[in-house]
């Protein structure tokens, strides 16, 4: 290994969004993957998995009962892990001087309590989730972490419906352009946003041809994005949101409806989004009929398009990404390179 690269351990790396960010770290010039783990693939060479350079591929996949030992062989860990795992994890990760940057929720949300009616489990580390960076790269403001990813020890990554909503909405809240009350949510996600198990709802014959709602009321990236949006906008914000299951493989679109203040004239309101996306960042602004899932699919890339109705009073945002990439795997890869002062993901 050379002595410039950092070295990286991946848990949970059976997974989709696990699967991706082997991919990536071994491809990243700034990066040495030096320990992979899942009980799934356990016994296994990585390079019998996932498409990965011969050196890399010959990493065993230990067992997750070894992660804790296989993680601190690096100097960061990446958890692809359920939240209730990675709540566990982290604590001792840092403890023995492993920074982490977690894919799951279990560090996305401030308040303790928000935990078993969101995730299902009380939280054994409650003290992390103030320390806790929330890593969403473009929107700074939906942080409260001086500082950022630099130097931070522990990096919640956004969650996949939670990236493209935040970013469907902050530049209208930070502006006060839009009612903070008034925001409503539609998404649609394929089938790898539930994540690598079998359940009769994601079976092919009950996907295909078909579309249909779920977790309604009940969606875990919700508080998620109330608290980011609250963050940004300096008010509390409350927000609708229904997911949707697509019949595809892999993709996220979602379309966010909310009234405007009158604080931003509607013709500036596209002005917003140009000035908080710059050219170099990842977030593409388009017309909203130019953002398709397509355009975005097997990308790091998200691409957002809004439009202001005058005589409604209303505004659109269509925001569309990758829900393993940059939902997931590569948005996490730009908090690692934030976090380590690594060159950053190419745009390119």
């Amino acid at each position: 290994m050379s002595a410039s690269k950092v070295p990286v351990s991946i848990l949970g790396v059976s997974g989709f969004a696990g699967s991706e960010l082997a991919r990536l770290v071994a491809d990243h010039d700034s990066l040495s993957l030096v320990g992979v783990a899942a009980d799934r693939w356990q016994g296994s060479k990585l390079g019998e998995r996932v498409r990965v350079p011969a050196s890399v591929g010959k990493l065993p996949v230990a067992p997750m009962s070894d992660a804790i030992t296989v993680a601190r062989q690096s100097e960061v860990a990446l958890l692809a892990t359920p939240a209730e795992v990675s709540a566990k994890l982290a604590p001792e990760l840092l403890a023995h001087g492993v920074r982490v940057v977690d894919l799951s929720g279990a560090f996305r949300l401030e308040d303790p309590a928000a935990y078993p009616r969101w995730y299902g489990f009380d939280h054994p580390a409650p003290e992390l989730l103030a320390e806790a960076h929330y890593g969403l790269p473009e929107v700074a403001s939906a942080s409260t972490r001086t500082g950022g990813a630099k130097d931070a020890r522990l990096i919640a990554n956004p969650g996949c419906y939670a990236t493209a909503a935040i970013l469907a909405l902050a530049p209208l809240v930070e502006a006060g352009a839009i009612d903070p009350g008034s925001m409503y949510v539609d998404g649609k996600s394929g089938v790898s946003g539930a994540g690598r198990k079998v359940e009769e709802r994601l079976l092919f014959m009950e996907v295909d041809e078909n579309l249909s709602a779920y977790r309604v009321g009940n969606h875990q990236h919700t508080p998620e994005i109330e608290q980011a949006l609250s963050r940004a906008g300096r008010a509390r914000a409350s927000v609708t949101f229904v997911p949707h299951l697509l019949p595809v493989r892999r993709g996220l679109l979602v379309t966010a409806f909310a009234r405007l203040s009158g604080a931003v004239p509607p013709a500036q309101i596209e002005a917003l989004f140009r000035r908080a996306y710059a050219p170099a960042d990842l977030v593409e602004v388009r017309a909203p009929e130019d953002v398709t899932l397509a355009q975005v699919a097997y990308t790091p890339y998200a691409r957002l398009g809004v439009r202001a109705d005058a005589e409604r009073g209303s505004v659109v945002v269509t925001s569309a990404l990758d829900n393993l990439l940059k939902g997931a795997a590569s948005q996490a890869l730009q908090n690692l390179c934030a976090m380590i002062g690594a060159p950053p993901l190419s745009p390119h």
